[in-house]
Order: C-alpha cells, then structure tokens, then sequence
C-alpha cells in the first residue's frame, strides 16, 4: 500500500492489486475511511465498477451509498484546492 496525494480520488486499487490511498482521507469520519477501503479491497475481486463489484460491495457494507453520499459532500472540506 502506498499513499499519495490526489485531487479528486481517495483511494486506487492497480491491476496488480497494489493499493494507494489519499492521506487526506484520515481526516474523513471512520465509516467514510472504512468504505474508501472496502471500496478498493473490493477491486482485488472485481477491477471494475460494474454489476458484480457492487454486488460485492453491498455484501460487505449494505449502507455503502449514503457513506458515499457523506464522503462526497465532506471533499470541499477534506481536500485541499
């Protein structure tokens, strides 16, 4: 796992599996935190964001979109322009 500052992502998961997470994501509440990693721990699985991904992601966090929705409007404050 690497972190890197990015401008519009909290976290990346390659094709080889290698994670890459925004420091700036420590600032966000912990369930916000815990999506952004289940987000990208489910691409270990399935690379895309398609039909089976998000099944898998209801799977292991059924409240994933009002987090998301949390996480989105918390960005303005989160990170910096």
């Amino acid at each position: 796992m690497q972190l890197r500052v990015m401008q519009t992502q909290w976290g990346s998961c390659s094709p080889a599996g290698r994670l890459t997470l925004n420091p700036n994501l420590v600032k966000a509440p912990r369930e916000c935190i815990d999506y952004v990693l289940i987000h990208e721990l489910c691409h270990l699985g399935e690379h895309n964001h398609g039909p089976r991904f998000h099944r898998l992601l209801e799977t292991l966090m059924p409240q994933w979109r009002s987090v998301k929705a949390r996480l989105d409007g918390l960005v303005e404050q989160l990170m910096p322009a």
